[in-house]
């Protein structure tokens, strides 16, 4: 056992400095079957007008890409340019038979640019697997194929991290799958919290979220729903003159998502709606508390993409991919009523992407890739913030596009 031991640990060291010259490695210790795995991915970003030349420096979710959190140029001038390590990442994983079903592991680990995170901790058991993983909700088989690791906005689970919990999939025949999961809630930006009330508190989660899926494959590709329920909960707590108010709500959402075949080429396309999504949709905006109800309401997510790949030769392929999203609230804005423009100039009404890109496959585990992409984002509010955002020093803009060119080395190990 410390012979695999020290074998695992050298070969992950070498995998983890030399990379780009090496492939999967496999090997093999009585019945287990284990593999070390990744990829190493440098990219150069250009963002071009992101946002208006300004001394004081103006922030905008356009500027960003709907990514403030994972780009380091949000809120510095325009035409910055960018080299990125992008989420080169490390992984390992294993495979044993037993009587109740082969036992599986996989560990991932990302090294993004901001960010360094564990991507995927679990255990498999037959149709069965228990710890950090990719959400049910997803479904990677419909994801477009663009370069911008973070997009497209309108993708489920656009900007998410994988979920500890427990699911069930099982392929019932060669055309049938079915799947459910309960999966740890993490609400908005992963802490559960409910925005924009001025005397509340996050009340904890109730009960894990509750994720199912169904989906056809044939020849021709796929088509699947996906559903999932979450508890959104906040209560305001006693004073001298007034009792605790308290809320939980269960809020669900429903995806159709699929593939066709066409030829050599393939068009992607999913399309979800449901309130409160969180971390299930763009992770932002999900519930606000309602102050004047004392209430927990639910903001309603619309997302959608779709995409096609063109397939030039065996080595080329190009994409072209419209993807969005949209916010509405329950009754014309009433959640944001008590909200100046100024505040309401700082929420997304709705997000557009376009996505231009071409892959050249230089060796069997090397690829080179280019991306035009384009980003519009617009506000709740008046018309004077619809059209803009706001800079530091709270003043209106007119700027809510901008476009970034990429160009990336991805080397699979």
């Amino acid at each position: 056992m410390s012979r695999i031991r020290n074998l695992t640990t050298a070969l992950a060291a070498v995998l983890l400095v030399g990379a780009p010259s090496l492939r999967a490695a496999d090997f093999q210790s009585g019945d287990t079957k284990m593999s070390v795995y990744g990829f190493v991915w440098a990219q150069l970003n250009y963002w071009v007008d992101a946002i208006p030349n300004n001394s004081e420096g103006e922030t905008a979710w356009a500027s960003s890409f709907f990514y403030s959190n994972w780009s380091n140029l949000a809120g510095q001038p325009n035409n910055q340019f960018e080299f990125a390590r992008q989420p080169t990442r490390f992984g390992f994983a294993s495979t044993t038979p037993s009587g109740i079903g082969d036992i599986g592991t996989k560990i991932e680990y990302d090294l993004n640019t901001s960010t360094s995170h564990v991507r995927h901790a679990n255990i498999t058991i037959g149709n069965w697997t228990f710890g950090q993983q990719w959400s049910l909700w997803n479904d990677f088989d419909a994801a477009p194929d663009n370069l911008d690791w973070a997009g497209p906005v309108g993708l489920a689970c656009f900007d998410t991290p994988r979920h500890q919990g427990v699911n069930w999939t099982s392929k019932l025949d060669k055309n049938d799958t079915l799947g459910f999961s309960l999966e740890q809630p993490t609400g908005n930006g992963g802490d559960g919290a409910i925005a924009n009330g001025t005397a509340y508190t996050k009340d904890d989660f109730k009960v894990p979220t509750l994720t199912g899926m169904y989906s056809y494959s044939d020849s021709w590709g796929h088509v699947r729903v996906s559903a999932l329920g979450q508890t959104w909960g906040s209560y305001k707590p006693a004073t001298a003159t007034t009792s605790k108010d308290r809320e939980n709500k269960m809020y669900w959402a429903v995806m159709l998502s699929g593939d066709f075949k066409i030829a050599k080429d393939d068009l992607v396309w999913s399309v979800y709606q449901g309130k409160a999504l969180g971390d299930y949709g763009l992770g932002a905006q999900a519930a606000v508390w309602n102050d004047a109800q004392n209430t927990v309401d639910g903001i309603q997510n619309i997302g959608y993409d779709i995409g096609y790949t063109h397939n030039w030769t065996d080595a080329v392929r190009s994409n072209i991919i419209v993807s969005g999203v949209v916010f509405k609230s329950s009754s014309d804005d009433a959640y944001l009523a008590a909200a100046t423009d100024g505040t309401k100039g700082t929420l997304m009404k709705t997000g557009t992407q376009v996505f231009v890109n071409t892959y050249v496959m230089l060796a069997k585990n090397l690829q080179f890739g280019v991306e035009y992409l384009w980003s519009q984002a617009k506000s709740f509010g008046s018309d004077a913030t619809q059209v803009g955002w706001l800079d530091g020093n709270a003043n209106a803009v007119t700027k809510n596009t901008s476009s970034k060119i990429a160009a990336a080395l991805k080397c699979n190990f």
